[in-house]
């Protein structure tokens, strides 16, 4: 009998691992509020979105009310060289989450080669009380290396707003290892990795090393698109052992609406094998905590 309860005790042991690298998996799933901290909005006909993206957010309230998602940002992208574009574009971003605040919360921007106007857009933003911004390397088409991108975030932590990078390029493979380092050099910073890296999320393996001594806790990752990519694949472990490397108190649910819905992006969290402690961190507390969204 005692040898059955060992090899019994091993094969728990086997499944826990095979299924996610970590603790084991809780019997029940997070059933508390969700926040979804990265979906679109798309203000006018010009704001870098496709003619199949709904203008407004009447559709995606709607989207939100079907798969229980309690509060949701709303992000825009500026383009550079059109300062009064800009303010339009934040303007129109804080008009909307006006409309329904207890639902949406803005992500605004600015766009670094900007200079000194789009340092004074984040004073102005800050005011109206913007706590996060979205920069985008692809979008609007600039090396995370630029010291003019240093300035933005140096000010925006100073400002103490977070700070939300897509953070995939495969045109630019060294763009994690720039973002890394970006981090770094400013720990006063919190910033936001959207999409983890996407297929290069092994790189951030250097973050968990990095915590160890000090630096890389300043890091959240935005598991918008990765998971719904990932979850019930052969590479689903490897991830989920990624994410609780860095810490699932540094993780972050989005959608990237409307690349995909929030509910293909809870469900994806939820297929994941996280526990239900963890999922309340993804799905919840950290971006309260990290924002100040509930």
């Amino acid at each position: 009998m005692g040898r059955i309860r060992i090899a019994a005790r091993v094969a728990v042991a086997i499944g826990a691992l095979l299924q996610g690298a970590g603790p084991t998996l809780a019997a029940e799933h997070y059933a508390g509020p969700i926040i979804d901290t990265h979906a679109h909005i798309r203000t006018s006909d010009d704001n870098g979105l496709t003619d199949e993206h709904p203008r407004g957010t009447a559709a995606l309230r709607a989207l939100d009310q079907a798969a229980g998602v309690q509060r949701s940002a709303l992000i825009v992208m500026a383009r550079k060289g059109d300062m009064a574009a800009t303010r339009a574009l934040n303007d129109a971003l804080l008009a909307a989450v006006a409309a329904d605040p207890q639902h949406f919360y803005p992500i605004a921007s600015v766009h670094p080669a900007d200079g000194d106007a789009a340092l004074s857009e984040l004073e102005r933003l800050a005011r109206l009380g913007v706590r996060e911004i979205k920069l985008h390397p692809n979008s609007q088409q600039f090396d995370v290396a630029d010291p003019a991108v240093a300035r933005v975030t140096e000010k925006a932590g100073q400002l103490g707003m977070a700070v939300l990078f897509d953070s995939y390029n495969p045109l630019d493979t060294n763009q994690l290892g720039k973002l890394m380092m970006l981090s770094f050099q400013q720990p006063n910073t919190r910033f936001i990795f959207a999409h983890m890296g996407f297929t290069q999320f092994r790189e951030l393996q250097t973050l968990a090393t990095m915590r160890k001594l000090g630096r890389g806790g300043n890091v959240w990752f935005d598991i918008s698109a990765i998971a719904p990519a990932y979850a019930g694949s052969p590479v689903q472990p490897e991830f989920v052992w990624t994410l609780r490397r860095h810490g699932m108190d540094h993780v972050l649910m989005g959608s990237d609406w409307p690349v995909d819905t929030p509910a293909t992006a809870v469900a994806a969290v939820r297929a994941l094998g996280l526990t239900a402690d963890e999922e309340r961190l993804v799905l919840h507390d950290n971006a309260a905590k990290l924002v100040g969204v509930d």
